[in-house]
């Protein structure tokens, strides 16, 4: 129970004459306050909120366009899967060294080049399919070139984010910045896929390469004057990166909630999105008989969605037991895939798709929030790189997804994930007790030991302290 002492001016409403102070309890039910845009009071956070929808404007139209021109070219749903779930495969060997990385260097830079980087594959890729040079192995490398960028760009934004915000903030500031990707979600694809009809698809990256050099170009104005504690020079922090790994693997291992929320993350990874995301350009085609118009608008549907949850959970200023909430979420992504199995309608798949992205993006935003809260600043940046790991699992689903509506359709594949996925998760429930358990007011402070050794600094948890 929240107490909040009040000085309430009794006799001020009628005369201005005398005044009494009262201690007034809040009920519990009344504590949630509604502070949808509250992260935006931080300039820092406006830009990094404006560099992630340009971004991520520019990644849902490579989403639409690679889908479709997988699936144009091949026909097949299983190469279709494999390609829209490929760049997450680095993510898997080199997310925890990107998130060491991370933290020896500055972050903002980090990104910067990263997108950089990107934008210059997507000029390149578009000119080379305006020459009439495309090929299914080249959208192959093309996808895998940027998967690696992910592995630096995904645990730096994160900390970035992390670290211009404070603590009891991460819920709407996390929200806030699913809502980026969820605005952008709502309306690229369906322009998107407007445009494939009208222009081709080698035009369109160009524009994702100019979406992704205009975010970079924001994160400049980006002013963090906290500088890293693990900052060191260049040789001796590329030397040490095996000991500020294998630190951050010690931390995150003996942590229940971080195991916890890194199991459901593997199940959102393996089981929900390569048989719900990686099968749309299958549904368009095969399913709805639609070409890449109506898969544009069915990925907008789904921004549709995630925009909602995004905004609904950015006016929660805080959810006590997260946990919870996360396995109510998987309820309902069960229920909402056996219901896409069963649908056959172009209209009612609009609202199926919708109503699961909103799942997914709640998962998300609620999941990120609470790892970040609860990490200390010593090893954020390096534990969120291993949790982030089985993002790279991802290519795993897709294969498993795309052989079974290869085989038998894209129906059975996602009744399939969802029968898999609700064994898992019903045991996974005496697996995640800690986070089922979690109180998000509950507050650890890890206390590290620095030590020196050969003027290189490391760190280890000394004593912790729940308050």
């Amino acid at each position: 129970m929240i107490i909040n002492r009040m000085n309430v001016n009794l006799a001020g409403m009628a005369c201005k004459a005398a005044r009494t102070s009262a201690q007034i309890k809040t009920p519990k039910h009344l504590t949630v306050k509604i502070e949808t845009f509250k992260a935006f009071e931080f300039i820092n956070y406006r830009f990094l909120w404006a560099s992630t929808a340009l971004f991520s404007g520019g990644f849902w139209l490579q989403q639409v366009v690679v889908g479709w021109l997988a699936y144009s070219m091949t026909q097949s749903p299983l190469v279709t899967s494999i390609v829209l779930g490929l760049d997450a495969l680095p993510i898997l060997l080199g997310a925890p060294l990107g998130g060491v990385i991370s933290e020896k260097f500055d972050k903002k830079k980090l990104i910067i080049w990263v997108y950089i980087y990107q934008a210059i594959l997507s000029l390149i890729f578009g000119v080379v399919i305006i020459a009439g040079k495309e090929s299914i192995s080249g959208l192959f490398i093309f996808v895998l070139l940027m998967g690696i960028s992910w592995t630096i760009n995904d645990p730096s934004r994160i900390s970035l984010l992390a670290s211009i915000i404070p603590k009891d903030g991460m819920i709407n500031a996390f929200a806030l910045n699913s809502m980026a990707f969820s605005i952008m979600r709502l309306c690229v694809p369906a322009i998107g896929g407007l445009l494939i009809a009208w222009v081709g698809v080698g035009p369109l990256f160009i524009v994702q390469s100019m979406l992704t050099l205009s975010a970079s170009s924001v994160l400049y104005f980006i002013n963090v004057k906290e500088k890293p504690a693990n900052r060191e020079p260049f040789k001796k922090s590329i030397r040490n990166l095996y000991p500020d790994l294998k630190l951050g693997l010690s931390f995150a291992t003996r942590q229940p909630l971080i195991i916890g929320l890194t199991f459901t993350t593997l199940l959102m990874m393996i089981l929900v999105i390569p048989f719900v995301q990686g099968l749309m350009p299958v549904y368009a085609a095969e399913i709805f008989n639609s070409g890449p118009e109506r898969l544009g608008l069915l990925l907008s549907a789904a921004g549709v969605g995630s925009l909602i949850s995004t905004v609904f959970i950015a006016s929660l200023k805080e959810i006590r037991k997260p946990g919870k909430v996360i396995f109510i979420i998987f309820a309902f992504l069960v229920m909402l895939m056996i219901a896409m199995s069963q649908n056959s309608n172009y209209y009612v798949g609009l609202i199926t798709f919708m109503l699961l992205s909103g799942c997914i993006m709640a998962y998300f935003s609620i999941s990120s929030a609470t790892l970040q809260r609860f990490l200390p600043n010593e090893v954020r940046a390096r534990v969120t790189g291993l949790y982030m790991m089985v993002w790279g699992l991802i290519p795993v689903g897709s294969l498993v997804a795309g052989t079974i509506a290869n085989i038998l359709g894209p129906k059975t594949a996602t009744l399939t994930g969802a029968l898999i996925l609700i064994s898992v998760i019903t045991g996974g429930i005496f697996f995640c007790k800690e986070l089922l358990q979690h109180d998000s007011q509950n507050t650890l402070i890890y206390n590290f030991q620095h030590t020196t050794h050969n003027s290189s600094t490391s760190y280890k948890v000394k004593s912790v302290t729940e308050i």
